[in-house]
């Protein structure tokens, strides 16, 4: 069994320089048994710097590999996550040539919850911790680069 999946909601930078913002998320997963699944994740987000004397946004997108356990509680099913990825942060600070960007690893963790609306769509509730490697290098200066996700979305199964 496989399903794909979208997700929005909000994510909350860890560096005071950055004010939160929305993130919007897409994912495949594929099951090896009835409660362990590999998923593969893209999420994007859009972070306003404030608070440094300049300017601008960071935009991280990150391509994350998890592993999933759930456990089957009727129409719901609550579970945990994890995994390793690539966190690419985009910089762009206003009056200065856009482009800066900044590549790290890292790994998240996390859990959320899974309820059924028929046998083959649900709707889920994510938190995710991201642990990566910091700090962040912009065009001036360094960000925090950990953040915390937290999303609702719809997912099918096919």
């Amino acid at each position: 069994m496989s399903a794909v999946g979208v997700s929005i909601g909000t994510s909350l930078p860890g560096d005071v320089g950055l004010e939160d913002g929305v993130t919007i998320a897409g994912n495949a997963e594929t099951y090896l048994s009835p409660r362990v699944s590999l998923r593969g994740q893209v999420e994007w987000m859009k972070w306003n710097i404030i608070g440094r004397g300049f300017t601008g946004t960071v935009r991280p997108l990150v391509f994350d590999a998890n592993g999933v356990y759930n456990w089957e509680r009727g129409a719901w099913h609550p579970y945990v996550t994890g995994g390793i990825g690539l966190y690419h942060y985009a910089f762009d600070i206003d009056g200065l040539p856009s482009g800066s960007h900044d590549n790290k690893f890292g790994a998240d963790l996390g859990g959320g919850l899974e309820g059924f609306i028929n046998l083959h769509t649900t709707v889920t509730a994510e938190v995710l911790f991201h642990a990566v490697q910091s700090p962040a290098v912009g065009p001036i200066g360094t960000f925090e680069s950990r953040f915390w996700s937290l999303r609702a979305g719809v997912k099918h199964y096919f």
